[in-house]
């Protein structure tokens, strides 16, 4: 596989499709994500509910809104396992790597959820696989970039520096702004609980629901960034010597941490990606 080879290949109709439905699902994921913030959020401010409401109003609400978040965060992993397997696919057969990993019925399963999602918001995919990073709004058209001709393990290994590259840019600014959304709901919420005087068992279904999605948050970021120092040495040992065993092992790393329920924003995406996407071809 070369690099002419693979940006003729990932520019056909079909790849582009797949590649805009992995974009759709971690959309999905991501607005699903934020909106079972917005359920323990609620679930954590019942509790400025009038004490003088019946017990099981009380108990109830903050319980129907914990189990809300609990359906959105159901709904928040599928898209992103489904985000992560239309990458893998695309990714084995344009770059090459494993590309016979797939079974017939995987493969019809993958095309028809591309399918399905392209004729589901058929007027923006039309934009997207018409669009490049560097357009406005971004698309999917050419995802991997070249600026020299590169052959066998080379060009297989360009596409992943610019996947590892691109996730570093992002997690840059994803970091700083979850954080500073972190510390400001944890000073609002303890404040809360301790101003306010309430049952036990009303405390802990207010409370419980965003304290579990603050440890979820917590377990699946550092899971995250293990993979991704892994990922990191593993870059680094192929820039000493690449070898194909050791393309296909950065590639496995590539994908599990796609499977991890850590979203960047789609937003911060569109205003940044024509920058970035200039910034990579001039320090490439």
């Amino acid at each position: 596989m070369n690099s002419s080879k693979i940006q003729e290949t990932q520019n056909e109709i079909c790849f582009l499709k797949i590649q805009y439905a992995a974009h759709v699902s971690y959309n999905t994921a991501e607005k699903y994500n934020f909106l079972a913030w917005c359920a323990c959020i609620i679930s954590a401010f019942s509790i400025f509910l009038p004490s003088a409401l019946h017990e099981s109003i009380l108990n109830g609400i903050p319980f129907l809104f914990d189990f809300v978040a609990v359906v959105f965060y159901i709904i928040t992993c599928n898209n992103v396992k489904w985000g992560a397997r239309l990458r893998k696919y695309f990714d084995a057969k344009v770059i090459g790597i494993n590309p016979n990993q797939f079974s017939k019925s995987e493969e019809q399963n993958i095309i028809e959820k591309a399918e399905i999602l392209f004729s589901q918001h058929h007027s923006d995919g039309l934009i997207q696989v018409g669009n490049t990073g560097r357009d406005n709004p971004p698309g999917v058209k050419d995802w991997y970039e070249f600026t020299k001709p590169l052959d066998g393990v080379d060009a297989q290994f360009e596409c992943q520096r610019q996947n590892v590259w691109w996730n570093k840019k992002m997690t840059l600014c994803r970091i700083p702004i979850s954080i500073i959304i972190g510390i400001c709901i944890s000073i609002v919420f303890l404040f809360v609980m301790q101003a306010i005087n309430r049952s036990v068992l009303n405390t802990l279904l207010c409370s419980g629901g965003i304290i579990l999605k603050i440890c979820e948050r917590a377990c699946e970021n550092i899971k995250y960034m293990r993979v991704s120092n892994r990922i990191d040495g593993s870059k680094e040992t192929i820039e000493v010597k690449p070898e194909r065993e050791h393309i296909e092992q950065l590639q496995l790393l590539i994908d599990e941490r796609r499977v991890i329920n850590v979203l960047e924003s789609n937003s911060v995406h569109k205003k940044i990606a024509a920058k970035l996407s200039a910034l990579y071809s001039k320090s490439a």
